[in-house]
């Protein structure tokens, strides 16, 4: 089976990018600094602050990957939010969210390059790219051994290609086992 989109999907992509678009214009004539559109002068309250940094941790792999994860091993797969991220997030809000605020830094590297030196957010910098090609790499090798390459799904009832895959697919092929 494969998605199609028909006629209405088109317009409502394109009319949300007109909206957003057009937002960012009629607001164009308030933003100065990179400050002021990156923390909208520091005037907002903190309950939005709040819903913001919420928001940025329901991402795609919460919103479909656990409720996956869930119907396939049960109320076993909560226990991954349960005990890491919710304490994580708790730990920023409640540890490090003040550090940032007081020193002005719109980022972590920020804060690092200022706390510490331009090194050090180097080192950060360069771990993090370290870490997302290894990702990006075991993503792929992982991608090959579901058999979403070869068409074929472990339950054994055939997957179609999706566009990535394709260009992916010869690549991670040559991976060897």
């Amino acid at each position: 089976m494969q998605v199609r989109l028909a006629p209405v999907d088109y317009t409502l992509i394109v009319i949300y990018f007109a909206f957003v678009i057009g937002i960012g214009w009629m607001l164009k004539k308030y933003m100065r600094t990179s400050e002021d559109f990156f923390l909208s002068g520091r005037g907002l309250p903190s309950w939005i602050t709040g819903l913001a940094f919420l928001s940025a941790n329901l991402g795609a792999l919460e919103m479909m990957g656990m409720a996956a994860s869930g119907a396939k091993y049960g109320m076993l797969t909560s226990h991954f939010y349960w005990v890491g991220a919710v304490p994580a997030m708790v730990f920023v809000a409640v540890f490090m969210m003040p550090f940032y605020y007081g020193s002005r830094a719109r980022s972590v590297p920020e804060y690092l390059r200022l706390r510490f030196d331009e090194k050090t957010r180097a080192l950060n910098a360069f771990s993090f790219a370290i870490m997302t090609v290894l990702m990006s790499g075991i993503n792929m090798y992982a991608m090959l051994g579901l058999g979403v390459c070869s068409g074929a799904s472990p339950s054994g009832d055939g997957v179609q290609r999706r566009h990535g895959v394709q260009v992916w697919c010869p690549l991670v092929s040559n991976i060897p086992a």
